[in-house]
């Protein structure tokens, strides 16, 4: 299981990180083909409403903002099971940026390039891995 770290106490500091984190989230989440709605339904992060509210929306970056939306609602335990839904879902890279894992140089140099080049940022990063 991850956790973002020691002193992450706070009961809703996971909406800070979807927060500080939205755009990169938005648009690097993939929740269309990755089976990570999957997951969270069968994790019990979601129910079945919120993952049909999820999965009805075609375009990604809609799909990702409904997810977003649902768990800045839930609680720390099941933020930490989303956590480990990315990087059972093949988002390791994802999990990295929103936990500070890759440290925040080079974290400030992807969000600056995927906010210009987004396709380039993506591929950039997944060789640095």
């Amino acid at each position: 299981m991850y956790f973002l770290c020691s002193d992450f106490d706070d009961t809703f500091a996971h909406r800070r990180i979807i927060q500080q984190n939205y755009t990169l989230l938005v648009n690097w989440l993939d929740s269309k083909f990755s089976g990570l709605v999957h997951k969270l339904f069968q994790e019990d992060v979601i129910n079945r409403d919120e993952m049909d509210i999820i999965n009805y929306e075609g375009i990604s970056s809609n799909k990702n903002e409904k997810l977003l939306s649902i768990l800045s609602r839930k609680t720390k335990e099941q933020f930490d099971k989303f956590l480990d839904a990315l990087d059972n879902s093949g988002q390791r890279h994802v999990l990295d940026l929103i936990t500070g894992r890759k440290g925040q140089l080079q974290r400030a140099l992807f969000l600056l390039l995927a906010r210009y080049v987004p396709n380039v940022a993506k591929e950039e990063y997944m060789r640095s891995v």
